[in-house]
């Protein structure tokens, strides 16, 4: 199965959600992520995949088809519940280019390393995400768990 396919986001999901080191790490985090994958490398166009965190759980998640849109959401906001037709909104918004995606997925670069370094963006508070590096390097961990992923 392809990285960032709807197989490997719902095995994320379940990897995700199997993993105790990051409810551990991310038991007061709420605020949900738009992850977006610039075209790079042997990607040719964009993905948009929505994955809905709230205190140490994966709420679900959803690849956007392409031109569907996302809300914002303002900082602190409750999650908004996924439902069919309505527009998802998101609190972070964390974008980069697919062959950076490679290298964290490959754990051969760390996402909070890899956003002060300006190989990635982030729309959101920035000081709330850096007091969740640990469980930002468990959503990679996680990852890493996922049986038969194939990169583009």
């Amino acid at each position: 199965m392809k990285v960032f396919s709807d197989e490997w986001a719902e095995a994320y999901v379940n990897a995700l959600n199997a993993n105790a080191n990051y409810k551990a790490a991310a038991s007061w985090w709420t605020g949900d992520f738009m992850f977006v994958i610039e075209p790079s490398g042997n990607l040719d166009h964009e993905i948009k995949m929505f994955v809905g965190l709230f205190k140490g759980d994966c709420t679900g998640n959803k690849l956007l088809k392409e031109g569907e849109e996302y809300d914002i959401l303002p900082p602190n906001s409750d999650p908004r519940p996924l439902k069919e037709g309505e527009k998802i909104g998101v609190e972070f918004v964390f974008s980069g280019q697919y062959d950076n995606w490679v290298k964290v997925l490959k754990q051969e670069l760390d996402p909070i390393q890899g956003l002060m370094a300006g190989k990635f963006k982030l729309i959101g508070n920035m000081a709330k995400v850096m007091r969740a590096t640990k469980a930002a390097q468990e959503l990679v961990v996680s990852t890493t768990k996922i049986e038969g992923a194939e990169f583009y």
